[in-house]
């Protein structure tokens, strides 16, 4: 009788800690849903195949750091230096625009025929004015005839087409369990595209590269013909 009461006692208890364990779960997934509810869209175009050069960029409409709607449309007869990437990036960001930063204000007079555009892959956080203050940092060393950084966000959609556009990967993901809506980050393509006075691609700058590198074939490619 006492060897039938306790094999029943410990068969209770694992029935209440499996429904514990799958309660918890349930919860767990309520909560991560709920929160991923809040992150923004990704755009994921590792599936398709490499793109030519000339399938890279496109047209856009986006809205700058002073609240202006500017399109592709507004850069011709300039060069353009394009880059995707967000103002809480820990790393990637703030390095490859120090590095674009320090390749122009090296070409000098030549870099005013180049505009530099960060375009956010963050447009939930990015709003213009924290744009406008993120982006400052960059600004060219006075005296200059550089223009200064460009910075540009959107809807979701309107950020996903410029993406897709530029064969640019970006994925939000959660930093930790249960964590808030500014507890995200964003894994996101770290090169640099340049693109001719017509809007047609002329290059692209991978992840790592020197500013003097990148100043050195500025000067190239974007010599008067």
């Amino acid at each position: 009788m006492t060897l039938g009461r306790s094999f029943i006692l410990v068969l209770l208890v694992a029935v209440i800690a499996a429904g514990a364990v799958w309660r918890f779960g349930d919860l767990r997934s309520q909560s991560e849903t709920a929160t991923r509810d809040a992150l923004p869209s990704e755009f994921d175009e590792t599936q398709t195949p490499e793109p030519l050069p000339s399938e890279f960029g496109g047209s856009f409409s986006l809205t700058d750091q002073y609240g202006k709607r500017r399109t592709d449309m507004d850069f011709r007869g300039k060069y353009m230096l394009i880059f995707f990437g967000y103002t809480y990036c820990p790393d990637v960001c703030p390095t490859t625009l120090a590095v674009e930063k320090e390749a122009l204000d090296t070409l000098g007079a030549r870099a005013s025929r180049i505009v530099p555009i960060f375009i956010t892959v963050d447009p939930k956080r990015d709003t213009p004015d924290k744009l406008k203050s993120y982006l400052s940092s960059f600004d060219a060393n006075q005296p200059s005839t550089r223009p200064n950084f460009v910075g540009l966000t959107g809807t979701d959609q309107e950020i996903a087409k410029a993406a897709k556009a530029y064969r640019v990967f970006y994925r939000a993901h959660l930093d930790g369990l249960m964590a808030g809506a500014a507890g995200y980050s964003i894994d996101h393509t770290g090169d640099v595209y340049l693109m001719g006075p017509e809007g047609k691609f002329v290059s692209y700058y991978s992840q790592g590269i020197l500013a003097d590198e990148m100043a050195a074939d500025l000067m190239v490619k974007t010599s008067p013909d």
